[in-house]
């Protein structure tokens, strides 16, 4: 968490399908944060002249159509390459880095703020917050809720769930582990025992 007077700035992460979207709701209409994504943040990063003119540079012309990233050919390039996957996160964090804080700075002038980035650790962007939430729930949810919420196999739900950096590789650097398994109804008492900790 950032915490200067009268501002409190927390982050939170999780796997894929353990509940973020549910929790940030929850923090945002009952408790009063407000809530910056750092994916669409990235998007908008994505349509930056100069970032668009490097990922062109570095990936070819194909990953640019009409003067802008098409993001289904640079994600074939990078999602099977992990190699390519860290230049274009050489090229792409510091800037999805510093348009977060800018928006962060501004948001946290007058409500609390909540950061949702689903790589927050990965990308080390962790160490900059005093407050770090990870959420979690029982493996065979996770599964259950991937192939429903994606309309995927359970093949298809393990290989993604298999890609992402695990719960318990993350787990050192939470401050607070939220357990989703239970539905909302007992979540919110987690959460609002965590805002009553950092408001």
């Amino acid at each position: 968490m950032l915490k200067t007077k009268n501002k409190v700035v927390a982050a939170l992460t999780g796997s894929i399908a353990t509940g973020k979207t549910v929790v940030l709701d929850y923090f945002r209409d009952n408790l009063g944060f407000k809530v910056v994504s750092a994916d669409s943040v990235g998007h908008e990063v994505l349509k930056n002249a100069e970032i668009i003119e490097k990922i062109g540079r570095t990936f070819g012309a194909d990953v640019v159509k009409n003067g802008s990233i098409d993001r289904r050919t640079l994600g074939k390039i990078v999602f099977s390459d992990k190699a390519q996957l860290l230049k274009l996160n050489e090229i792409t964090h510091p800037a999805i880095l510093q348009k977060t804080f800018e928006i962060i700075d501004e948001i946290s002038k007058t409500s609390p703020v909540i950061l949702e980035a689903a790589i927050l650790i990965e990308a080390g962007w962790h160490k900059y917050f005093s407050t770090v939430m990870l959420t979690w729930c029982k493996p065979e949810i996770q599964l259950n809720r991937l192939m429903t919420r994606d309309n995927i196999s359970e093949e298809e739900a393990k290989i993604k769930i298999a890609s992402q950096m695990s719960f318990e590789a993350k787990k050192p650097f939470a401050t607070h582990i939220i357990d989703t398994s239970y539905g909302i109804e007992v979540t919110r008492f987690t959460l609002e025992k965590i805002a009553e900790e950092i408001l």
